[in-house]
């Protein structure tokens, strides 16, 4: 009868820990298909079946499928584990003593926080175009301290016209978490000194419809709060045209060809003033002479009479047959004017002339269709201006405004943009001059009987006169598409066109030039459509003066997080202290999958307690930077953030603490002989300045204005070290020039560098630890292969070796020897009485293979030496070593110099500015 099985995957043996990453467990009544669903393939090489217990006592690898069978029936828990790859001879080792030795894992090495293989920067983290944009896969901002910040674009930017005035909307991140907001500038002016701008700020888990939490600027209007709640897409299609009136007018530069063409050499385009179909009126087109200076005899019976030129008029009024940007052709101008077959008949053309003038009366003049291209917008407007406003001059300097009129079609389109039957809808719209809300209109050419079509051509003019001169200003106005056959899912086109003639019936100089400027397809934000858990913002800033000199948007926010209080139920508090923002990245439920549990906070703010008292300001221990890197982990995060306060994060007894690098008196470890593998030793000397570096350059981040500033030691350097200058989360003047002096100190004072492969005692080492060394030079190291292990009748370990060694005047050495399990073992050793064996302190950690024939024989090196001459040294990095116990150390020489200016600040050397 089978039993419920529990298996558990996990993929990497040297892990200590059960986590998404190295194990996976999986319930079920099957064996065979759990293991199945995990490797497909085949399990991988070097996997070893526990039950019920990992431990090489209960192995029950499976040899043959009936195995799996039997153990399917006995059901229960299953242990399926792959150590690193190796010989099939691997014997498997017991996680117990991988806890045991691996006390101390040491975090990964930071990544610059703003470096990304697959999105933009937050503008954040950007020394140029600092400007608000949309990162599109990147990471919402991780604000850490105090940053001036430049919120990304949450969407799409949109402009609407109220009041004839441009209004942009905007949308934007400001960051994960809740902030306090103190300042928020354009560029460099302060909102609230702009006319017209705003900012409202909104806490995490609250949307625009709610109270914002801050208001710089003033407060919107009801209509631009309405209007501030879409998202928007603009389409290219919509890019100026213009409205042409239906009954244009055009004077150009014009040339008349046989037999019915009219052409212009001007950079006017026929095709914005008229279509085929329409009736052209040309007017001044009298007398022109013969371009190819033709003549005719006056008396047409006498040769010999004078000649008399060639000359044509040509005005009327003609049918348009077609039309292209340069030319216009007539259909048959001969039928009403015979001047036209005169030119044809001479195979003439016309002189250039610029009095003659060209007009239609048209049908209406449509632009578009233009189309949406998303199914997920439910609405959509257009913006149109006259760009030189809407005005009719008077005689005595006063002017009268104008209001013009025009129509929209709508209707859904399908899958290839065919129009649906029964969606078709029109709506009239009119736009008017500014700051004219409050005047009466009377109608000019009200309507007019066309192609027995009545067409209302009307248009209306103030029954006022005005000196102001505002009302001459641009005239725009946001024309909402309705047509209620639209909705999400649903794609539509429409098409737009003046209707109102030509202003024509007054003495001063007309401005009435129409253009659709943007076209956008909209959907309002719904209460669940807003991203909770950040800091958004809402901006809006009208087309004033001021605001039309900003080129792009460059809005700052002065923000601080809030993050969690450790000691005080995790109440949210502004904070720049590395301690409370280590806590709060790591209990952060989004990011981290760690806990309180997993941080020794009394430890961590002891040692930033201490920092500060050692250095004798706060200003050491802070961070002020923004992450927005996706793939920086939490361990990056916080040791990114340590490292800016001279601190290195490391996990002991699976809690992570801090160590605060400083003058030590003690070192924390001591290598020689016995606890370095042998042959690895490497130690180098040098002369004068790393690189022959005479200074160092650093660059930090100004708190007052975001500026990159630049710190330089000596002043009078030629050759400084710029190597990794930006100091990452550095925000003030104290913390850069501490980082600077270290690092001046360390390039001229470094002289001896040393690295090797250290046993497990060095997993209590970290960087920036002082460790002693002893010089590793050996020249007395024995070796071979080891011939038999045995227990003698005292209880002691003996190793039988394939040759005599000679412990010579030493009493004791150090044997390492290589196991079936992939480490070298490093054991203290005595002289037997056999000159071909040596007595063990204690047993080998992992079984020995013996025989001649195995595929990992046991063999030794035997070191004997007196490690007499021993340095101080600080840890400069620790790697992986050849074996999971191991690690490598690379270490420059120790010398309480390089601290030498770390009392500036208390000694009024530095000051903050």
């Amino acid at each position: 009868m089978r039993s419920n099985i529990e298996l558990i995957i996990v993929n990497n043996a040297m892990s200590y820990a059960c986590d998404d990453t190295d194990c996976k467990i999986l319930h079920g009544e099957d064996l065979f298909e759990l293991v199945s669903s995990v490797y497909p393939n085949g399990s991988p090489l070097n996997t070893y079946w526990y039950q019920e217990v990992w431990d090489t006592e209960f192995d029950v690898t499976p040899a043959t499928a009936s195995d799996i069978i039997a153990l399917n029936e006995q059901g229960g828990t299953f242990y399926v584990v792959t150590y690193p790859a190796g010989p099939e001879t691997w014997i498997p080792i017991l996680v117990s003593a991988f806890i045991t030795v691996a006390a101390v894992l040491m975090m990964p090495i930071p990544v610059i926080p703003n470096t990304s293989s697959n999105a933009p920067p937050s503008p954040n983290n950007a020394v140029a175009q600092r400007t608000n944009r949309m990162r599109k896969g990147g990471r919402v901002a991780e604000i850490y301290g105090e940053v001036w910040s430049v919120p990304d674009l949450a969407a799409e930017t949109y402009s609407v016209y109220i009041d004839n005035v441009a209004v942009e909307m905007s949308y934007m991140f400001v960051g994960v978490g809740q902030h306090l907001i103190t300042q928020a500038l354009d560029d460099k002016t302060p909102i609230n000194q702009i006319f017209g701008s705003s900012v409202l700020v909104y806490n995490p888990d609250s949307t625009p419809d709610d109270a914002p939490a801050y208001q710089f600027g003033s407060a919107f209007t009801a209509e631009e709060a309405e209007w501030s709640r879409l998202d928007a897409t603009r389409y290219t299609s919509v890019n100026g045209q213009t409205l042409q009136a239906p009954d244009s007018y055009l004077s150009v530069e014009t040339i008349f060809k046989n037999p019915n063409i009219i052409e212009t050499s001007s950079n006017a385009d026929f095709r914005d003033n008229f279509a085929a179909g329409d009736t052209i009126l040309i007017e001044g087109a009298d007398n022109l002479a013969s371009a190819n200076e033709l003549t005719y005899p006056v008396n047409e019976n006498d040769p010999e009479s004078p000649q008399e030129a060639f000359t044509y008029t040509l005005n009327g009024q003609y049918e348009i047959l077609s039309v292209t940007e340069k030319q216009i052709t007539l259909s048959n101008p001969a039928a009403i004017n015979s001047d036209w077959q005169t030119l044809a008949d001479n195979v003439d053309f016309t002189v250039s002339s610029t009095s003659i003038t060209l007009s239609a009366e048209a049908t209406t003049l449509y632009q578009g269709w233009f189309y949406t291209g998303l199914k997920t917008h439910e609405s959509a407007y257009v913006n149109i201006v006259a760009p030189n406003g809407l005005s009719d001059g008077e005689p005595n300097g006063r002017w009268r405004s104008l209001r013009l009129f025009g129509i929209i079609e709508s209707e859904l389109v399908d899958i290839n943009n065919n129009p649906i039957s029964g969606t078709l809808e029109t709506q009239r719209f009119s736009i008017q001059s500014p700051h004219s809300e409050d005047l009466t209109w009377e109608p000019r050419k009200r309507k007019l009987l066309i192609s027995n079509i009545t067409v209302d051509r009307s248009y209306e003019v103030s029954t006022t006169d005005s000196s102001d001169n505002k009302i001459r200003g641009t005239a725009a106005v946001t024309v909402p598409i309705t047509n209620s056959h639209f909705g999400i899912g649903k794609r539509l086109r429409f098409r737009i066109a003046r209707t109102s003639n030509v202003v024509t019936d007054s003495s001063g100089g007309i401005v009435d030039e129409l253009k659709i400027k943007d076209f956008y397809g909209t959907s309002r934000l719904s209460t669940n459509g807003y991203p909770l858990g950040f800091t958004t913002l809402i901006a809006k800033t009208r087309a004033t003066e001021g605001a039309l000199a900003l080129k792009e948007r460059k809005l700052y926010i002065l923000a601080q997080r809030l993050v969690r209080d450790w000691q005080n139920n995790d109440a949210l508090i502004p904070s720049k202290r590395i301690d409370d923002i280590i806590y709060d990245i790591a209990t952060n439920p989004v990011n981290s999958n760690l806990t309180i549990d997993d941080l020794d906070m009394p430890q961590i703010k002891a040692e930033v307690d201490a920092q500060i008292a050692y250095f004798g300001t706060e200003l050491c221990a802070q961070f002020c930077g923004t992450f927005d890197n996706k793939d920086i982990t939490t361990e990056e995060m916080i040791q990114t953030v340590a490292m800016a306060g001279f601190f290195t994060a490391y996990r002991i007894n699976n809690k992570i603490c801090l160590h605060f690098e400083r003058p030590e008196d003690y070192p924390v470890a001591t290598f020689n002989s016995h606890s370095i593998t042998p042959d690895s030793f490497d130690f180098s000397e040098s002369f004068g300045p790393i690189n022959n570096y005479d200074g160092v350059e650093v660059m930090y981040t100004s708190p007052d204005d975001d500026e990159r500033i630049t710190l330089k030691y000596p002043v009078d350097a030629t050759n400084p070290d710029t190597k990794n200058k930006e100091l990452i989360g550095v925000r003030n003047k104290v913390q850069a020039h501490m980082h600077m002096m270290r690092r001046h100190w360390k390039n001229q004072l470094a002289h001896a560098q040393c690295s090797f492969g250290a046993a497990d005692e060095s997993g209590i080492v970290i960087p920036t630890n002082m460790i002693n060394v002893a010089d590793q030079y050996r020249a007395d190291t024995q070796q071979g292969a080891v011939e038999a292990i045995k227990v003698s009748e005292s209880g002691q370990v003996l190793l039988s070796l394939s040759t005599n060694v000679d412990f010579g005047t030493k009493t004791q050495g150090t044997i390492f020897v290589q196991t079936v399990a992939g480490i070298v073992d490093n054991i203290r050793c005595t002289p037997s009485s056999n000159k071909d064996e040596v007595v063990l302190n204690r047993a080998p950690s992992q079984p020995l293979s013996t025989a001649w024939d195995a595929v990992v024989r046991a063999t030794y090196n035997l070191v004997l030496h007196d490690d007499l001459d021993r340095n101080n040294y600080i840890v400069t990095a620790k790697d992986p070593g050849s074996n999971p116990l191991n690690h490598q150390l690379s270490c420059i020489n120790y010398t309480v110099k390089y601290y030498q200016n770390d009392k500036d600040f208390i000694n009024g050397l530095i000051t903050v500015n």
